[in-house]
């Protein structure tokens, strides 16, 4: 039998691969104000590159949010109820919650 290396461990411990978005996705909270561009996305939530330090300093971990998603190219938005894991400068890691998930376009 043989052991795991550190590095397999780490990503065997992601649920879901993180997928790179090259799209302009643009998060926008429950009031209208952009967060940022939507940098990464997997099967169990999404990573946001903050559009300032006071965005990013505004949202707390463990705080329940609610965010749109939206594709100003083919004005398609998602709108997504969610929960911050963690927020820095660089950027705003978020996990789905529950199953609410509402689409116009």
């Amino acid at each position: 039998m043989t052991k795991p290396t550190d590095e397999r461990r780490a990503s065997d411990r992601r649920q879901f691969q993180r997928l790179d978005l090259s799209d302009h996705a643009i998060a926008v909270d429950a009031s209208g104000r952009e967060l940022g561009h939507v940098s990464q996305a997997s099967g169990g939530g999404m990573t946001v590159v903050p559009k300032n330090a006071d965005v990013a300093d505004s949202l707390k971990a463990g705080e329940q949010v609610q965010i749109t998603v939206m594709e100003p190219g083919s004005q398609t938005s998602n709108t997504i109820d969610m929960v911050v894991r963690y927020s820095s400068k660089e950027k705003i890691g978020l996990e789905f919650v529950g199953g609410r998930l509402s689409s116009n376009g």
